[in-house]
């Protein structure tokens, strides 16, 4: 088991003054200073896709995907030039690879992620389709408060465009857990409530967040991915307050969200996490917000991203964040 002291002191997020509204900075680009990029936005219109809401109303869509895994993740199928192909053949305006990187032997992922090689394929695809697809480098990172160390070491030289923080392990000093494994999980959960079994895992999520180690926090409630067929669907209002003060903390420490549309394929039903939690996100002052299908095969990609993109809107989001070189910036969606 791997120990945590709650006497960690709390490090600084590094920005002005830890609100996201300072980091993300203005939704249009400089074109002094992104040059290519700002035409990109300029030009988004022209790489939209269009779908009719249950009202009969036509909404844009900017084709994108933030969550992708291909083989350099151990649970990968599909290559970074298969994808690529298909995100170009469907008109995809910026995809992103976030390459499982796991610190803990117990995990299936440990030891597998090869940097080097990640940033040849990526390369050798920016080559290959120049400014007409953006492909951003990323990792995800399983987090665990008692490896931060070899986290923060990880990250250092490493040259990525972001870096999300998730937990997919969870322990409670009796038994552990894989939340997101099928096989590793059931007997976790068949032997606690709802509230003895997901209470760990956000008390985790929350210290992802007080580490700094991350842009983004990903699938903010996947514990709920296979806890749903043991207590039903996941009631929010038991933990409306762990919630409601992990989103208050990545305000204030500039840590981004994202919509996890795999969930709509999963038992859940819905994304991760649901529309009442971007809104709170939102109320709170919450604008670092991405869209992803976490796909592992190039048949998942894009999946669930036009329903992303009208919970960012009903949340009250006017825009989706872009990254490059872990630096966010906007890009409107209304």
């Amino acid at each position: 088991m791997c120990p945590y002291s709650a006497s960690r002191a709390k490090s600084s997020s590094g920005f002005f003054d830890g609100q996201q509204a300072n980091r993300i900075g203005r939704l249009e680009p400089d074109e002094a200073q992104l040059g290519w990029a700002a035409t990109l936005f300029r030009e988004a219109s022209r790489q939209c896709h269009y779908f009719t809401t249950n009202s009969g109303k036509a909404e844009r869509i900017v084709l994108l995907d933030y969550h992708l895994h291909s083989t350099c993740s151990a649970d990968g199928i599909s290559t970074i030039a298969q994808y690529c192909r298909r995100a170009a053949e469907q008109g995809f305006m910026e995809i992103g690879f976030c390459e499982h990187a796991d610190f803990d032997p117990r995990d299936r992922s440990y030891g597998f992620f090869d940097y080097a090689l990640f940033r040849r394929r990526i390369e050798a695809q920016r080559e290959r389709y120049g400014h007409s697809l953006v492909i951003r480098a990323a990792v995800e990172v399983t987090y665990q408060a008692c490896r931060e160390g070899e986290i923060r070491e990880f990250l250092k030289g490493k040259e990525l465009d972001y870096v999300i923080g998730s937990v997919h392990l969870v322990e409670d000093g009796r038994e552990w857990a894989m939340v997101s494994e099928e096989g590793r999980c059931e007997r976790y959960f068949a032997r606690r409530s709802m509230r003895q079994a997901y209470r760990p895992y956000f008390a985790e999520v929350r210290r992802a967040v007080e580490s700094d180690l991350f842009d983004l926090i990903g699938h903010l409630d996947l514990a709920k991915r296979y806890g749903v067929r043991y207590y039903g669907p996941f009631e929010l209002s038991l933990f409306a307050a762990e919630v409601r003060e992990i989103l208050q903390l990545a305000v204030e420490r500039g840590v981004g969200l994202e919509i996890n549309t795999s969930g709509l394929r999963q038992a859940p039903r819905e994304t991760y996490p649901a529309l009442e939690v971007l809104k709170w996100y939102r109320e709170l002052g919450g604008e670092i917000l991405t869209v992803g299908s976490d796909a592992h095969s190039v048949e998942d990609l894009g999946k669930g991203i036009a329903e992303a993109l009208g919970l960012a809107r009903e949340a009250g989001f006017e825009a989706i964040t872009l990254f490059e070189k872990r630096k966010p910036r906007g890009l409107r969606i209304t």
